[in-house]
């Protein structure tokens, strides 16, 4: 016990010099999840819910993100999405999000965090485009900066609904997610992101998914991303895999 401690130790004395020159040394800027900025993401994305059925779903997001103070935040997501299964599609607009976020963000130190919550809302246009439900999903994350290259995140966040159509299934879940970031000097960061979700409604049901995302900054006010996600393990089913771009407006 005594020798983990130390080697803790060890590490957070030796990521805080470090940590000291992050504001010189971060070119990658609205990666970090707890650096508070105005933004705006445009996010096409394909995902395959269900290949032996041949199920997917199309959409486009648009995602505007509003710093409002140092610490605040507010954000939307608007999806406009189309749904097959075989012979049957059905398009138009999806459950909007809408969130408010609270991040500490401390550029020279190791830790930061922030926690919030994201509402969606039941504003699909089809049965099949949302949840027909209005869904909270509460959260709190933790953020390690162990070197102005490198981060680690981790989030809890409950999933439940509030609010709905009486037909359609409730929801209540637990997702436990990390996040491996790294950002490199030439303006390209990499991360890996499993998650892993327990389903209370369906006792038994769990799921562990993987996601990656590769960017790259255009200038200081811009960046593009592709990232990818596919089921790892699991009797809960969300998806096979998934696949989105992203281009990312900063207003640093």
């Amino acid at each position: 016990m005594f020798k983990r401690a130390l080697c803790c130790a060890a590490l957070a004395f030796w990521a805080l010099p470090a940590c000291a020159q992050l504001q010189e040394e971060l070119y990658v800027h609205g990666v970090l999840p707890t650096e508070n900025v105005t933004s705006l993401e445009l996010k096409p994305r394909f995902k395959a819910k269900d290949d032996s059925r041949n199920q997917t779903m199309a959409t486009l997001e648009i995602k505007p993100t509003f710093k409002l103070n140092k610490h605040w935040k507010f954000g939307a997501e608007i999806p406009l999405s189309r749904y097959s299964e075989g012979d049957i599609s059905h398009k138009g607009l999806g459950d909007i999000m809408t969130s408010f976020i609270y991040t500490q963000y401390f550029p020279d130190k190791v830790f930061s965090y922030g926690f919030g919550a994201e509402i969606v809302w039941p504003t699909a246009s089809h049965d099949t485009l949302g949840d027909g439900k209005v869904v909270a999903e509460p959260e709190v994350f933790l953020v390690w900066q162990l070197a102005p290259w490198f981060f680690v995140e981790t989030e809890y966040r409950h999933i439940f609904s509030i609010a709905g159509q009486s037909d359609r299934d409730d929801i209540n879940e637990s997702r436990y997610r990390m996040i491996f970031g790294f950002m490199f000097p030439d303006e390209w960061y990499f991360e890996f992101d499993p998650r892993y979700t327990v389903d209370y409604k369906n006792p038994g049901e769990a799921e562990l998914l993987g996601e990656f995302e590769l960017g790259t900054m255009i200038n200081v006010g811009s960046s593009v991303y592709v990232r990818g996600g596919w089921h790892l393990a699991g009797n809960k089913y969300s998806q096979d895999w998934e696949l989105m771009l992203g281009f990312k407006i900063l207003y640093l």
